[in-house]
C-alpha cells in the first residue's frame, strides 16, 4: 500500500472512498464531516439523529449518496468518547477502513487526519497513527493460499490547512515506515516453521536493509555458526540446539546511526524459531502457535529496520539467539548442568524453559563485544506473563530506574502498554541451585519474575530492561486495531524509546 498526503477539500478528492469521523455522543457532524454531510445530503446527520450511528469506537456507517461528491463512498469512522480519545485510537480507526475497502475490493482510499482537530493530538502525531494505522491494517499474510486477499492500493491523507500540511506529510511518512518495518518482522513470526528453521531466520535477517533507502546501508549483518558459538562456549545455546538437525545461529545486525564512538543499545532478542518444550514436551493442543517463539527475536531485527529507515541516530546491535528446541535422542535432558557463556552454571530442571538460556548468552556476548551502555531484551518468555497481565501488558523489569521510566514514558508516547514488575532480591532465592549457580525455573511462584530475575544474572551491571511480550506478540481474534496473528510488539515501544534521548 502507497501512503501520501495530498493538499485539498476531502469532498473533491478522487478515490474509490473517502472517511471521515465522529466522536461517540456529538449530536452532529462537524468539521470535515459536517461538510461532507452537507455535500451529500444530510445523510450522516439522519444517522446520528435516528441512532443508526453513535461513532462509539470501532463503529463505521457507510453511504453511497446519491448526490455524489467526487467520491462515490463515504465511510464515518467512530473514535469513541472525545475524553478518552489518544494518538492510538488514531491508529486503531484504520482497521475497519481497510476491511471495508477490502472487502469491497477498491484500489483508492481517502481519509482525514483523525484528532488533529477536535481531538486535540497535534496534526504530525495524529497523520502519523494514522498513517501507522493504515501501514499495519494491510498487513495479510496469505503466501500460502491460492486465493490471494485484495490489495488497497493507495491510501490518501487529505488536510486542507496548507500551513498545517508539511507536518501532516512528516508525520505520514514517520508512521508508513514504522509500519513497514512492523510488518516485515510480523512476516518472519507468521512464517510456518518447516521454512524458518535457525539458517532461515538468519538468511532472511542479511536482507534487513533492503528497501529502506540510504538508511539499509547502514546495517551490518552477520551470524554465527557451530564453531563460532564452540569457541565462545555458549553453552545455553548450543545445548537447547542440540535436539534438533537444524545447528543455531546468533544473529548479529549492526545499524551505525549515531556519531562515530558513541556508545551501542543492544536489543537481544528471543529466536527460537520453534519450541516444542525438548524432553519437557509441551501439550499438543495449541503447539502450533510455538512458531511464534521467535517473535522477539523479529521485533528486535525489526526494531533496527525501522531505526535505519526512520534516521535515527543511535548505534544499535540486536543480537538473536536462533535456535529449534526439539526432543530427540541428543536432546538436552532435565538434570544436566550448563556452563553458559558467562561461565555460570545452570541446572536444568525443564527443557522447556530454554528461552532465558539462549537469552543469557546472547547477552554475555553483546556485553563483552560491544560493551552497550544499556541492554533490551525482548521475549515469548513466559506462560506466567499471560496469567498475570493477559493479552493487553507486556511485563517489564530492569535493573535499572531510569531506563524503566523511560520505557514507561516510551509505552505511554507508543501505545503499546508494559507494566513493571519488581525484581526484589528475595526472588533470587527461587533461582538458587544446589548443584550449580542458578537453576533455569523458579517453581510455582511469580514466575515471570523469577525469570526476569535469571536474565538479570547476566546483565551484570550493565543497565537493562526485559520486557515479556508472551501475551502481546500474538492477537487470538480481532481487537485493538489488530487483526489476528502476529501483532508486531514491541517496535512501537522500541522506536520510541530509541527516538527519545541518550546514549549517542
Amino acid at each position: 500500500m502507497r501512503i501520501t498526503c495530498v493538499s485539498g477539500d476531502i469532498r473533491s478528492v478522487r478515490a474509490d472512498m473517502v472517511v471521515v469521523n465522529l466522536f461517540e455522543g456529538e449530536k452532529r457532524p462537524g468539521g470535515a464531516t459536517a461538510a461532507v454531510d452537507a455535500a451529500i445530503g444530510g445523510g450522516i446527520a439522519a444517522a446520528i439523529r435516528d441512532g443508526d450511528f453513535q461513532g462509539k469506537a470501532g463503529d463505521t456507517l457507510f453511504l453511497r449518496p446519491a448526490r455524489s461528491i467526487a467520491s462515490p463512498r463515504v465511510l464515518v469512522v467512530g473514535l469513541g468518547k472525545k475524553e478518552k480519545f489518544s494518538p492510538d485510537h488514531a491508529r486503531q480507526a484504520a482497521l475497519p477502513v481497510v476491511k471495508l475497502a477490502r472487502k469491497l475490493k477498491l484500489s483508492s482510499v481517502a481519509s482525514v487526519v483523525h484528532g488533529a482537530g477536535a481531538g486535540g493530538v497535534d496534526p504530525r502525531t495524529a497523520a502519523r497513527f494514522c498513517a501507522l494505522g493504515a501501514s499495519l491494517s494491510s498487513f495479510e499474510f496469505d503466501r500460502y493460499k491460492a486465493e490471494k486477499g485484495h490489495r488497497v492500493s493507495r491510501f490518501l491523507f487529505v488536510e486542507r490547512d496548507a500551513k498545517v500540511l508539511p507536518a501532516v506529510r512528516a508525520g505520514a511518512s514517520h508512521g508508513a515506515r514504522l509500519g513497514e518495518a512492523i510488518n516485515w518482522g510480523r512476516a518472519l513470526v507468521a512464517t510456518p516453521p518447516a521454512e524458518l528453521r535457525p539458517g532461515d531466520l538468519a538468511r532472511l535477517a542479511r536482507g534487513i536493509g533492503r528497501g529502506i533507502g540510504a538508511g539499509g546501508r547502514r546495517i551490518r549483518v552477520r551470524a554465527l555458526g557451530v564453531p563460532d558459538l564452540v569457541a565462545l562456549s555458549a553453552g545455553g545455546i548450543l545445548a537447547v540446539a542440540k535436539g534438533s538437525a537444524a545447528p543455531p545461529r546468533l544473529i548479529v545486525a549492526e545499524y551505525r546511526g549515531g556519531r562515530p564512538g558513541a556508545p551501542w543499545t543492544a536489543l537481544v532478542g528471543k529466536g527460537v524459531t520453534f519450541d516444542t518444550g525438548g524432553i519437557s514436551l509441551k501439550k499438543w493442543e495449541g503447539m502450533e502457535k510455538m512458531k511464534y517463539d521467535m517473535a522477539g527475536g523479529a521485533g528486535m531485527l525489526a526494531a533496527v529496520r525501522a531505526a535505519a529507515a526512520l534516521g535515527i541516530r543511535r548505534n544499535l546491535v540486536a543480537v538473536v539467539p536462533a535456535v529449534e528446541n526439539m526432543p530427540s535422542g541428543t536432546a538436552y535432558r532435565p538434570g544436566d548442568v550448563l556452563r553458559m557463556m558467562s561461565g555460570k552454571t545452570v541446572e536444568i530442571l525443564s527443557t522447556d524453559a530454554e528461552g532465558r538460556l539462549v537469552l543469557a548468552d546472547a547477552m554475555t556476548y553483546a556485553v563483552r563485544k560491544y560493551h552497550p551502555a544499556e541492554i533490551v531484551d525482548a521475549a515469548t518468555l513466559t506462560g506466567a506473563c499471560v496469567v498475570a497481565l493477559g493479552s493487553v501488558n507486556m511485563g517489564m523489569m530492569g535493573n535499572d530506574a531510569g531506563m524503566l521510566d523511560r520505557m514507561k514514558s516510551a509505552s505511554a508516547a507508543s501505545g503499546e502498554k508494559a507494566w513493571e514488575l519488581p525484581l526484589h532480591e528475595e526472588y533470587f532465592e527461587q533461582i538458587k541451585s544446589e548443584i550449580g549457580d542458578l537453576k533455569n525455573i523458579g517453581g510455582g511462584e511469580a514466575g515471570t519474575i523469577t525469570a526476569g530475575y535469571f536474565l538479570k544474572e547476566f546483565a551484570g551491571e550493565t543497565p537493562w530492561v526485559h520486557l515479556d511480550i508472551a501475551g502481546t506478540a500474538w492477537v487470538e481474534k480481532e481487537k485493538r486495531g489488530y487483526a489476528a496473528g502476529p501483532s508486531g510488539v514491541p517496535v512501537r515501544i522500541l522506536v520510541e524509546y530509541l527516538s527519545a534521548g541518550p546514549p549517542g
